[in-house]
């Protein structure tokens, strides 16, 4: 019993010393790297004599961590000009997504995170702290904070912690250093017009004249005093898509950066209406057999607003049923829908593709054609006729189904006399009517052979001119 007291001061000295090794030698077995930014801007910049709220984000990983590296604090050293007013300043610590209990540490060189239950796990942690600082009251580039992780005696646990992309945004600042520019808003954008879309949709067009300033890096729209971040900083106007029916009120802001914005211009009132404008059709839809599926692909919806894809499929001369929907991606200039479908009906396949808006307005179809038969199709065929699907002579490998190898055809005029060959390495073989010479061949029934190993399938084509 005598010996447990003894044994506590043990541990904590060798916990300090460990912790001592770690300063002086720079080593320590906790490896981490994070970085600083400010909340609602990736620019790394503050305006002076402000107060931007900054979140920083480090990976610790103690998966190789030693007695005496248990993370009970995080320091973060202020450069010179900045300050924390207050230990309130101290909004949020996050460890993995999750608040915890924190004790804020403010003096004029820095700002300590203490933590109510300290980080003492084998595995790498995600730690995100929310505060706000106070800037220099003149520009300055490069101020440069530090971080530090301390153990459970405050002592620093190895070097400080290195800078390094964290928070899954490549394109926000990544490190720890801030620019302090000029603390003047760029000008209010004139010119500034909101107007219903007078086509039936339900959306807003809004221009204005762009602000005759190098520095501004873009506008905001505010709609009903919500801010809009336009996705082009160029622009000089925008629609806003789907906007709810009734009576809106909009105005523009100008920004430098995104916390250093101009006043708002005059506000506008819109009267907005329900949507009754279909969207325009997709485009381009074709339909591929692949195995056992039929691929349908088509060129997406040109109206924003379009927020799925109904998909349609029936035999030619029957009513198409509905088999599937397809809801956008962002961006997406392609779209895709497999149908499983093992065994085709014979004849011509129709798919329709249906662009509906959030209304329910339905664009006209496009559609496409697959056609399946068991034998050459179509027959008579055209080759310089008006129709596309009629120019050229299809011969289905599913002609001989059950045979294996390489499917080789050949076909003659009636004289006996070779025309055209064609052997396909996969799918089907297709004639467009002209001869091994290229030459297109006359108006005529014509006799065809197709072969797979010793299985034969003989018949008449007719070619009109």
């Amino acid at each position: 019993m005598k010996l447990r007291p003894f044994y506590r001061i043990g541990s904590v000295l060798t916990a300090a010393l460990w912790g001592m090794l770690g300063v002086l030698t720079g080593w320590a077995a906790v490896s981490s790297n994070g970085e600083l930014n400010v909340l609602g801007d990736p620019s790394g910049q503050v305006p002076t004599a402000s107060e931007p709220t900054l979140i920083l984000t480090l990976l610790i990983d103690r998966s190789q961590a030693e007695a005496g590296e248990e993370v009970k604090s995080v320091e973060l050293s202020l450069p010179a000009g900045f300050s924390v007013r207050s230990p309130e300043s101290a909004e949020d610590v996050r460890i993995d997504g999750v608040s915890v209990p924190f004790e804020a540490v403010v003096t004029d060189a820095f700002i300590r995170f203490v933590l109510e239950d300290e980080i003492d796990n084998f595995q790498s942690s995600l730690f995100e702290a929310v505060f706000k600082v106070r800037t220099p009251d003149l520009p300055r580039t490069g101020a440069l904070f530090r971080v530090s992780l301390r153990n459970l005696d405050n002592l620093q646990i190895g070097e400080f912690v290195q800078p390094g992309e964290i928070d899954g945004d490549p394109l926000n600042n990544n490190d720890y250093t801030l620019d302090v520019i000029p603390n003047t808003p760029p000008a209010t954008p004139t010119g500034f017009t909101a107007q219903a879309d007078p086509t039936g949709e339900n959306d807003v067009l809004l221009k204005w004249e762009r602000v005759d300033d190098t520095e501004v890096q873009g506008y905001f729209i505010y709609r009903d005093g919500a801010p809009i971040d336009l996705p082009d900083p160029n622009a000089s106007q925008f629609r806003d898509v789907n906007v709810s029916p009734g009576t809106h009120s909009y105005a523009i802001a100008s920004y430098k950066i995104r916390i250093l914005a101009s006043p708002l211009s005059p506000s506008r009132a819109v009267f907005v209406r329900p949507d009754t404008r279909a969207p325009d059709p997709p485009a381009n839809a074709v339909a591929a057999q692949a195995a056992q599926n039929v691929e349908l692909t088509w060129s997406a919806s040109p109206s924003p607003d379009a927020a799925r894809y109904d998909i349609l499929f029936g035999l030619i001369g029957e009513t198409p049923v509905e088999i599937g929907k397809v809801e956008p991606e962002q961006g997406a200039e392609t779209l895709l829908f497999t149908h499983h479908r093992p065994r085709l009906e014979i004849g011509w396949m129709r798919y329709a593709v249906v662009a509906v808006d959030e209304a329910g307005n339905r664009s006209e179809p496009a559609e496409a054609r697959l056609p399946n038969f068991a034998a050459p199709f179509p027959n008579p065929f055209t080759p310089l006729g008006s129709d596309p699907s009629f120019r050229q002579a299809t011969f289905p490998r599913r002609a001989l189904n059950a045979a294996e190898g390489n499917l080789i055809v050949r076909v003659f005029d009636l004289r006996g006399r070779e025309v055209w060959t064609s052997e396909p390495t996969d799918g089907n073989a297709v004639w467009n009517g002209r001869d091994q010479n290229g030459t297109l061949a006359a108006s005529g029934i014509y006799i065809y052979q197709m072969r797979i190993g010793l299985n034969v399938s003989i018949g008449t084509i007719v070619l009109i001119r």
